[in-house]
């Protein structure tokens, strides 16, 4: 069959289905994206909240300079204006009580800007930048031979690290790009971030944030993109299955009934969706049977106004509490007003995830009170609040787990998985949703070419 005859579906869009739809297209692949509800986004989209009379994120996201394959998308549909970027690496870290810890790399290249940002960092006594000064030149082998059955936590004490110097880097890099309990996380997938944004160049570990609701940074241009080259979008139309016939994917059935045939298909759902779209005894396969054994790892969000922001900076991390990272998204965004819109996110949310938003709303603000005491005895008085869940954010990166996870291809022919939880080398983020998608599209390439 001819490259211009095959006929290629991608199911989800979201990071990874669009990804991979806009770069099968930018090379004249046809598509038809098939997606599940009428916005798109999958699970890092946003949505107009009447609560708090806006639009927003169902989660504040992330991301840095070493984002190479989702620079390159946003390229690809001329959006890379959304995201802010800083120049050089700096965050800062509050603890109970307000006092801050901040780190400030220098212009320097890789990885001594971070050794160099740590061995300053005010805050740190002599043994802490010991410790961070150990790590830093150990950081190359480590990278080199990772052990995916380590923990963080074993990894770190390995490594001498104080816990100040874990409170105020180390665990909350943890927690924000793994998503889980660095008791419990991998170190090998810890380490696949640090060797990115570390040891490559300066640049790579910038921290950015989108300045834009989430759909304006990426969905909507996508849908421009495909629409402009004859791909064919199916939006709020549910795949209920794959068709296979002698192990070869011959196309999906919708939830309507109707059938759709296809020579190659790209899955982007979530790993149960995906699996409940097998047919047969598939499932049984051992690929798909170690599929099953991902487990998800929640996120809970918090929106809420107040009358003014607590910190300058926009965004800090918060030294061993539940709230783990504060954004001032009226800052991002440029806005000015009587109200200041703000993000905190709770990654690896287990504790909290079923508590009521009233909980969850006195949780903040005696947190904003421990936090910020300097704004008050009762701390920033929240004016209005929407609390966002999301259960199945990312998959877990539980130490040992990373086995679980399959490459793009799998024992079905012309049948792809993408997402941030399939075999990336990375954690579950917007660069292995992204990363995935290129991935499965160059694999179908590959394999027209052969």
């Amino acid at each position: 069959m001819s490259e211009s005859t095959r006929s290629v579906i991608v199911i989800g869009g979201g990071l990874a289905g669009l990804s991979a739809a806009v770069r099968l297209a930018e090379a004249g692949r046809v598509v038809t994206l098939i997606e599940a509800t009428r916005a798109g986004g999958g699970r890092a989209r946003s949505f107009h909240d009447a609560t708090l009379d806006r639009e927003v994120d169902n989660g504040q996201h992330l991301m840095m300079g070493c984002y190479r394959e989702t620079l390159a998308f946003l390229r690809a549909i001329d959006s890379t204006d959304g995201v802010y970027f800083q120049k050089n690496l700096e965050v800062t870290m509050v603890k109970p009580g307000g006092k801050r810890l901040h780190l400030q790399c220098p212009a320097l290249p890789a990885p001594l800007h971070l050794a160099t940002g740590l061995l300053t960092m005010r805050g740190l006594g002599v043994l802490d930048k010991a410790a961070a000064l150990r790590a830093g030149l150990m950081l190359r082998g480590e990278v080199q031979r990772p052990d995916d059955n380590e923990t963080c936590d074993s990894w770190l004490r390995r490594l001498g690290q104080t816990a100040t110097l874990r409170n105020a880097f180390w665990d909350p890099l943890i927690w924000g790009t793994l998503n889980d309990d660095p008791l419990v996380s991998s170190a090998a997938m810890f380490t696949a971030v640090l060797d990115r944004a570390f040891l490559t160049s300066r640049d790579a570990s910038r921290l950015g944030v989108p300045k834009v609701p989430l759909s304006r940074l990426y969905v909507e241009q996508s849908l421009a993109y495909l629409r402009a080259r004859g791909c064919e979008l199916r939006l709020g139309e549910p795949v209920r299955a794959l068709e296979v016939v002698n192990s070869r994917v011959t196309g999906v059935t919708l939830k309507s009934g109707d059938t759709l045939a296809a020579d190659v298909v790209v899955s982007t759902v979530p790993p149960q969706a995906f699996l409940d779209m097998l047919p047969g005894t598939l499932p049984n396969h051992p690929v798909y049977q170690d599929i099953a054994r991902l487990r998800p790892s929640p996120i809970v969000n918090l929106w809420f106004s107040v009358d003014r922001a607590p910190f300058e900076d926009p965004f800090v991390g918060l030294v061993a509490g539940p709230l783990h990272w504060m954004f001032n998204r009226s800052q991002i965004e440029g806005e000015v007003g009587s109200e200041v819109m703000m993000n905190c996110t709770i990654s690896a949310a287990r504790a909290c995830v079923d508590d009521p938003p009233e909980t969850l709303q006195a949780l903040l603000q005696s947190e904003l009170q421990r936090y910020f005491p300097a704004a008050g005895p009762q701390g920033p008085k929240i004016k209005r609040f929407k609390v966002i869940k999301e259960k199945r954010a990312t998959i877990s990166h539980a130490a040992g787990t990373y086995h679980c996870r399959p490459e793009v291809t799998g024992p079905v022919r012309g049948l792809y998985m993408a997402g941030d939880w399939v075999r990336t080398g990375l954690p579950a983020t917007i660069e292995s949703a992204v990363q995935s998608g290129h991935d499965a599209a160059k694999a179908i390439l590959t394999s027209e070419r052969n």
